[in-house]
């Protein structure tokens, strides 16, 4: 796998910056928005993107404190990074444009809400999670009333591990506007609670309300497919991916899908397939990591263990290329952990490992995948302190109970473990793989 995706975008970024200037010789840098591929989206959607930027630079040309039209370029940027999964060059853009306007004298409290709204959202998805919900709450402070805050602050609730706060903000955007983006969180803290069934009707009521072909409808429709996948319904799971790739023909995540559905069912030479075509159109580190999986079941040591290499490089490159400028940093601690334990080096695995838990203790992921290398360590007391607090909630996933069955017997607590394990395969009879990138060690121990 080479690493072309992050390294040419951020050189197309440094070169890429509008001038804009007025009559008072007042100029300002506005970010350009790159070329994608066209398997990334319909035309008519790229076509909408590329409108509203053009609009939004040209007013800026008129008049560069036209604020507003700032707000409309950090969208544009969200939504192009969102679909193109190039989070750093367009969360970067993002938030040099919300800067401008939180930091406006005007006092135009409506727009300072848009931008902290719109900035907690690029926080989260640069993983800046502390920042986020800081961020989002300086906003609900501002309007109480929108439920787009809400769901800011129930993503940030949820990573820093306040699952309880996160359930009272889900409620009040629930009540504030049901839609897509109320019904997909619902599903999400369900899940977290141990609530499957749940999950699965809060995830059918998301895709419903949304508008088939919109990314953010196919998204709910694959995360829907997710969750009957990780329950061990492999036929519900294929069709919600194909359907998706109906409505949004070469969508990465529904390819991934049907990448891991072909993978449960030992058809390996169609996961590879599945996984190819998804990394072609997304270079996602998670769909990197999935082809390595791939290779090692199909008894390809040697593509499985390069591929593990270039997913650490490719990680390493991302964090290379931020500019030392950057107005904010993608903290990638959870993916080169994850990434290092599935190549075998649980020390630099537990190094990051550490990072991640070390900014949110009380997050129930970061607790399962530190617990877990401490397994793979054969630390069995460190192990079994974090896979208490992993079980905190008390999921119903059947790869965590069933990791946490094994952390339990080899920690000396056979009955518990025997427990967990019997627990996690009526859930899900290949529950060892619904484990995403942590497919491979899991695999391993259990072979």
């Amino acid at each position: 796998m080479k690493k072309i995706t992050i390294t040419l975008l951020m050189m197309l970024a440094c070169y890429g910056s509008i001038v804009l200037s007025s009559c008072s010789q007042k100029k300002e840098l506005v970010p350009a928005l790159l070329e994608r591929k066209k398997s990334m989206g319909p035309d008519d959607e790229k076509a909408t993107i590329k409108t509203a930027y053009d609009k939004a630079v040209e007013a800026l040309k008129k008049d560069p404190d036209d604020l507003k039209q700032y707000i409309t370029l950090a969208s544009v940027f969200i939504s192009e990074g969102r679909i193109t999964g190039n989070n750093t060059y367009y969360g970067n853009a993002a938030v040099q444009m919300l800067d401008k306007v939180s930091a406006t004298t005007t006092g135009n409290k409506d727009l300072v809400f848009q931008a902290l709204s719109l900035k907690s959202a690029v926080l989260l998805n640069m993983h800046q999670f502390s920042d986020a919900l800081a961020t989002a709450q300086q906003g609900a402070a501002i309007n109480s009333t929108n439920a787009g805050i809400f769901g800011a602050l129930v993503d940030a609730n949820v990573e820093m591990g306040n699952y309880q706060e996160a359930v009272k903000d889900c409620d009040r955007m629930m009540s504030i506007r049901p839609d897509l983006r109320s019904y997909s969180r619902a599903s999400y803290l369900r899940q977290i609670f141990g609530q499957n069934s749940g999950a699965k009707e809060a995830m059918h009521m998301a895709v419903e309300a949304g508008l088939p072909g919109q990314e953010s409808t196919e998204w709910a429709r694959t995360n829907l497919g997710d969750l009957y996948l990780n329950t061990g319904n492999l036929d519900s799971a294929s069709i919600l991916y194909r359907s998706s790739l109906v409505y949004r023909p070469d969508y990465p995540f529904a390819l991934i899908g049907l990448a891991r559905v072909e993978k449960a069912k030992k058809d390996y030479d169609a996961a590879l397939g599945y996984a190819r075509k998804a990394i072609q159109a997304r270079s996602e580190v998670s769909f990197v990591a999935l082809l390595a999986d791939i290779y090692e079941l199909k008894g390809d040591a040697q593509k499985a263990k390069q591929t593990r290499k270039d997913v650490i490089d490719l990680l390493q490159q991302g964090q290379d290329d931020e500019p030392k400028e950057a107005a904010v940093k993608h903290n990638v601690s959870r993916e080169m952990a994850t990434a290092y334990l599935n190549a075998g080096d649980n020390d630099k695995a537990l190094q990051y490992a550490r990072t991640d838990l070390n900014m949110r203790p009380d997050n129930i992921d970061a607790n399962e995948l530190i617990a877990w290398i401490y397994y793979m360590k054969h630390d069995y007391a460190n192990a079994k302190i974090h896979t208490d607090k992993m079980l905190a909630t008390k999921t119903q996933s059947a790869a965590t109970l069933y990791k946490a069955g094994l952390v339990y017997s080899a920690a000396g607590d056979a009955i518990k473990g025997s427990q967990l394990m019997h627990d996690a395969l009526a859930i899900n009879p290949n529950a060892y793989q619904a484990a995403g990138n942590e497919n491979r060690t899991l695999a391993t121990v259990i072979r």
